[in-house]
């Protein structure tokens, strides 16, 4: 079952999970490669990187963007009026495409988020730094590393510049905000979860 579903959370945005369980051979064999990325597919030496990237390419395709077969951006705007972002872990690869601007992160829950938390939580979010619910903080981080990817500049900084507001976590949409250059800019969220993993979409 490796292609796992589609999620809409709002017209013209379109996320895309594939669950990673083939063999590479299996992955390799279900489609042709160009040259250039059967260069890029031996450039990533760890075999889950591999599979990594053979899975986005599936997804990419499962998406007709017929102008991404060559690139693996994390996240990249393109001239035909959509954008789309890539995530992935160990046994998932996720694709958002949209008309707008988006960033996409998903993360398998695990207690070690807890020990970095500090480096991440901004000053006015207290309430996540006195929490040690382990779904909650590895929320505000895929909402912090999606931010990132749709926002994209290079002085960005997940700790000084992004702010989630307080959500619950039963919530499937959420707000949070970027200050850099003097200038706020709102940020929509969207969350959702399956399999011991948290996915968050960010978008303007």
């Amino acid at each position: 079952m490796p292609f796992l579903k589609e999620i809409i959370p709002k017209k013209n945005i379109r996320i895309l999970i594939w669950k990673i369980d083939e063999k590479l051979s299996e992955l390799k064999a279900s489609f042709l490669l160009t040259e250039e990325q059967k260069r890029e597919l031996d450039r990533r030496k760890p075999i889950s990187n591999k599979k990594q990237y053979l899975a986005s390419r599936k997804l990419i395709k499962m998406a007709q963007l017929n102008d991404l077969n060559n690139t693996f951006y994390e996240s990249l705007s393109l001239d035909k009026n959509y954008c789309y972002s890539i995530s992935h872990t160990a046994k998932y690869a996720v694709l958002a495409v949209g008309t707008q601007r988006i960033g996409v992160d998903i993360e398998f829950l695990h207690p070690k988020i807890l020990n970095i938390k500090s480096k991440f939580i901004h000053i006015k979010e207290n309430y996540f730094m006195k929490s040690d619910n382990i779904k909650l903080i590895t929320r505000l981080w895929t909402s912090k590393e999606a931010i990132f990817k749709c926002i994209y500049e290079n002085k960005l900084s997940l700790k000084k510049n992004i702010v989630v507001e307080k959500f619950d976590i039963q919530s499937t949409f959420g707000q949070g905000e970027v200050n850099l250059n003097d200038k706020i800019i709102p940020v929509n969220l969207h969350f959702s979860n399956f399999e011991n993993h948290q996915l968050t979409l960010s978008y303007l």
